[in-house]
């Protein structure tokens, strides 16, 4: 996982003066309503001002590095416009780290300029928010949408395939039934659903595995929802009553992940 590696990076950089990292989590969450009025930017503001304030007095090399750092991390928020994520984490150095992380799980408003990345908040997150699979279930469709740290990795949809009795990944030729045959599909599905889902749960354990899943949560039907936890080796963590298969997955993911 991408974040797991980046973890594994930093925490065993270490910097010489006058050269260090910033570390910084910045909480950017409109929704917060401490942030209504775009406070995001007065913290960062007086966050650099403090520390500039700091380096000039005590070290002027250090306070160059950090005037050339602020230019990059402006330019780069100047960039995103008014497409804010809830929360962003930085770490920069004068010397080529550039690492920008988009999260949409909230963060304390922190900064750090030390020789080493303060990464104690990045790795309580990847605990709290662990690599996760959200199932949506639907009658005779299924998406899988994986997340780590409440940040959408992959998406895949599955269909039932009625001639060959199996489930296709919707990207594969499948062949889609005739609107007239669209009945008789669901009358086979509801017929045949304990050995059809029994066959899902068996995939989406090699799924689990190949793809290191710590959780799994399903959102259908209760009937569905318990045979796969019924047939699955790797435990489900929650089962929510709720058809979302068709809603925009990062509104889903949004609203799970408070439920889960």
């Amino acid at each position: 996982m991408a974040i797991d590696s980046l973890i594994n990076k930093l925490q065993y950089v270490q910097l010489e003066p006058p050269d260090k990292i910033l570390s910084l989590y910045l909480n950017t969450d409109m929704r917060d309503p401490e942030q209504q009025g775009g406070e995001w930017k007065i913290a960062l503001k007086s966050g650099f001002s403090r520390l500039k304030e700091y380096l000039a007095a005590s070290d002027p090399e250090e306070e160059k590095c950090l005037d050339g750092i602020k230019a990059k991390m402006n330019q780069y928020l100047n960039a995103m416009g008014k497409d804010m994520p809830r929360s962003l984490v930085f770490f920069v150095s004068g010397s080529g780290i550039w690492e920008p992380i988009k999260l949409q799980v909230p963060v304390d408003t922190r900064f750090y300029w030390e020789e080493t990345a303060v990464l104690d908040q990045l790795k309580g997150l990847r605990h709290a928010y662990p690599s996760t699979a959200f199932i949506l279930t639907q009658q005779q469709e299924v998406k899988i949408i994986e997340t780590v740290l409440g940040e959408i990795e992959a998406v895949e949809r599955y269909e039932y395939d009625m001639i060959n009795e199996s489930w296709k990944n919707c990207h594969s030729a499948v062949d889609k039934a005739p609107p007239f045959e669209e009945n008789r599909m669901r009358e086979h599905v509801t017929e045949n659903q304990s050995r059809l889902y029994k066959r899902l749960a068996a995939s989406l354990d090699q799924k689990a595995a190949a793809k290191r899943w710590e959780r799994m949560v399903i959102a259908g039907d209760k009937e569905t929802a318990d045979i796969l936890d019924q047939h699955m080796n790797k435990p489900i963590h929650s089962k929510i009553q709720k058809n979302l298969l068709n809603e925009n997955e990062h509104k889903v993911i949004e609203h799970l992940i408070k439920e889960a």
